[in-house]
């Protein structure tokens, strides 16, 4: 499945995509694409993950009605394919970007029924995630019965904190929690930016738990190490290599902080305690955010507030998300020494982002210039 913006689906003879977003752009041969969600697009605004529409190969030929849930049709997908294609003399890679638990969200009646929390919507969000699990499950076994399970490196990550509570109708599904971390999705703060991650490689990546900062951006240097390919020159990289700290469990050596940068955070007013406490999104803060940058290095974040987008931090709070991760201590005046060093790193960061988009623009705004009319 893909889900990046490009194409110009109006036009089914041109289906490439002018932005070169596209996935066959992008060098993949074969998979799934939709325009939006399969389930949540312009033209299907009340589906859902069951009897999903919307989807197109990846040069865009329409795959027509599919019946199921969308976990099990990506996973069967990929199953197929692998099946099909499969050759143990050549190295694949499987790119498998699952819209569970994304709204609107709705399971089988065998996982909904595993819950009974009283809550009807709260059930089908529970459901909904054991189902992904489920079809990954199905996945991991297609490996086995393929002898491919330890010569496969999986990574599995979520791409975002948890979706607030009842921010628009559909989020009435959201119960997902962070705690006990503090924030959650369209926020940086540790809820919105820290989400489970995986890795599986067995006989090679030994079982435990890792408290290593780490970033998807660092799959393709660990990528490019595993296979002995040298990384792309053409363009910036942030993340690196964590093939080490995998297999030999080595610290993670960065030469940047890890890096984040949101121009439209959102506020929201905290219900609930411990496990079941989440953003309200019907309790909206007044005085809206402002737009925030923020790094990572050791145990310490440094956030940096903006007065308005694409300008350069003004505001400054630092904060031990590894000691204090309900962020409560502001640690600003207490370690000089530390916020004074992210600040620059933080700022020298920001220029060097803003000006690869001002670049972007302009290459955009060029592009679109020469579209057709």
């Amino acid at each position: 499945m893909w889900h990046l913006i490009g194409a110009d689906w109006d036009n089914h003879d041109n289906l490439t995509g002018w932005t070169g977003s596209f996935p066959n752009q992008q060098g993949f041969s074969a998979g799934m694409v939709s325009k939006e969600n399969p389930h949540f697009t312009r033209l299907l605004k009340t589906n859902t993950q069951r009897h999903p529409g919307d989807f197109f190969t990846v040069t865009g030929q329409p795959l027509g009605p599919i019946k199921g849930y969308t976990s099990d049709i990506i996973t069967n997908s990929a199953v197929a394919w692998m099946r099909d294609q499969l050759d143990s003399s050549r190295p694949f890679f499987l790119y498998l970007p699952y819209d569970a638990v994304h709204i609107r969200v709705e399971a089988s009646d065998q996982f909904e029924a595993m819950y009974g929390t009283g809550n009807a919507r709260k059930d089908a969000y529970y459901g909904n995630i054991t189902q992904q699990d489920a079809a990954i499950g199905n996945l991991l076994k297609a490996l086995d019965s393929l002898d491919q399970t330890k010569n496969t490196n999986i990574f599995f990550s979520s791409d975002n904190g948890p979706d607030v509570l009842r921010r628009w109708e559909a989020t009435y599904y959201c119960y997902g929690t962070s705690y006990p971390l503090y924030g959650q999705k369209y926020q940086l703060y540790e809820g919105g930016t820290r989400v489970p991650g995986m890795v599986r490689w067995p006989g090679v990546v030994d079982s435990g738990i890792s408290d290593e900062p780490n970033s998807t951006l660092d799959i393709l240097p660990t990528l490019c190490e595993l296979v002995d390919v040298p990384l792309p020159s053409n363009r910036s990289l942030d993340g690196v290599s964590i093939l080490n700290h995998l297999t030999e469990n080595e610290k993670i050596k960065r030469e940047q902080p890890l890096y984040w940068q949101f121009e439209s955070p959102s506020e929201y007013e905290m219900i609930g305690e411990g496990y079941d406490r989440r953003l309200d999104g019907s309790l909206r803060k007044p005085n809206g955010p402002r737009p925030v940058v923020a790094i990572r290095e050791g145990n310490y974040v440094l956030r940096g507030w903006q007065t308005e987008k694409f300008t350069i931090p003004t505001e400054f709070t630092l904060v031990d998300v590894v000691n204090d991760p309900e962020e409560q201590q502001e640690l600003s005046k207490v370690k000089p020494d530390i916020y004074q060093r992210l600040k620059q790193k933080l700022i020298d960061k920001y220029q060097e982002v803003n000006t690869e988009r001002l670049k972007t623009a302009s290459d955009v705004e060029q592009k679109v210039s020469q579209l057709p009319e």
